[in-house]
């Protein structure tokens, strides 16, 4: 049987609010030790009014009474776990806000930000929980009802211990660098310090999680000093490596989306960047239609071509520099996602 899971909202920078969490529970065959009460004249209190307790969460699902009774009830569990998803939607404050103020007098306030922002660019797993439990099923004239429920403390469990893992993982990728914290990164390690990426991404997931389901009033999985300066370490070694965008036709919009993925644009940087692009205009209702094509190359500290990715985008607009200036946009924003995809999979 398939656990149930709790796709959101992640990368490296998650946001403080979350998604709507899907909760599927398990089809299974309608029980014949009285679960299901079937007298239409008495209606359980449960219906009106479920379950409250510290350690798990309630949902009552209904649906419409049909012939087949095992798919009306199916029914009526999608529902009553969709009704405990609405219960976890809801905002956890993520991080201390102090730690994400952008500095005036220093650009390492800043930087912080950006990197965080790039968290959110990350595509993490998904995170396989206990699946919910039928605990009541009731069948009246017209509807038929069900009371599902989760068992918290038991999610939080996992999460603890999938965090500790995530950390360990980091710790091990650490321990690979060839530099210690208070070092200069050493050019080599760069995979070592891409590889982080995700694993800061998956992390605040879990915790972000832990949060959601944990009914202590403070925020709990907070990292821990070693964690903290691996992540310090990491900022550091992604604003010193730096690319090079100087030898591209769309510097300045290049420079922009690396600085959201917490990337820095600079001269004499470890990578550089280089691009081919054309475009060709459509009209079209009185709309210019520009469509841009090209190729953005990445090369590597040794001088070796280490990537190169087919970049197409598209630009609408009555004014036709204005399709134009919007369809170099589109182009760079796809062109730094691939990127960034590339560079956050090296192990």
């Amino acid at each position: 049987m398939k656990k149930a899971s709790l796709p959101r909202t992640l990368s490296w920078l998650l946001v403080a609010s979350f998604s709507v969490v899907s909760l599927t529970g398990c089809l299974s065959a309608l029980p014949e030790d009285g679960l299901v009460k079937t007298d239409p004249s008495s209606v359980p209190d449960w219906v009106l009014s479920p379950p409250r307790d510290s350690s798990h969460l309630y949902g009552v699902g209904s649906a419409p009474r049909i012939d087949n009774l095992a798919l009306a009830f199916s029914q009526a569990e999608q529902n009553g776990n969709a009704q405990i998803a609405q219960q976890l939607r809801t905002q956890v404050s993520q991080i201390n806000t102090q730690d994400t103020q952008v500095s005036s007098t220093s650009g390492q306030g800043e930087q912080v930000v950006r990197v965080q922002s790039a968290y959110t660019q990350v595509k993490t797993a998904p995170i396989e929980l206990e699946q919910t439990v039928n605990e009541q099923r009731f069948a009246g004239h017209d509807y038929v009802y069900v009371l599902q429920s989760i068992d918290r403390q038991r999610i939080v469990a996992k999460l603890k211990t999938t965090l500790q893992d995530t950390d360990d993982k980091i710790r091990s990728a650490m321990a690979r660098l060839s530099t210690t914290s208070d070092e200069p990164a050493e050019v080599k390690d760069w995979r070592t310090y891409m590889g982080l990426i995700p694993l800061f991404a998956q992390r605040k997931t879990y915790q972000d999680e832990l949060n959601l389901y944990s009914t202590q009033e403070s925020l709990i999985g907070h990292a821990d000093h070693t964690i903290q300066n691996a992540e310090r370490q990491l900022n550091q070694a992604l604003s010193q490596y730096g690319f090079d965008v100087s030898t591209t036709n769309k510097a300045n919009q290049l420079a922009s989306e690396l600085s959201k993925y917490g990337l820095t644009a600079k001269n004499n940087a470890v990578f550089t960047l280089s691009s081919q692009t054309s475009n060709h205009t459509q009209t079209q209702n009185g709309r210019y239609y520009v469509f841009e094509e090209g190729t953005l190359s990445l090369t590597g500290p040794s001088g070796s071509r280490l990537a190169t990715w087919n970049v197409s985008a598209r630009g609408i607009d009555k004014n036709k520099e204005s399709a134009k200036n919007k369809a170099s946009a589109d182009w760079s924003k796809k062109a730094v996602s691939f990127l960034f995809t590339w560079l956050t999979g090296q192990k």
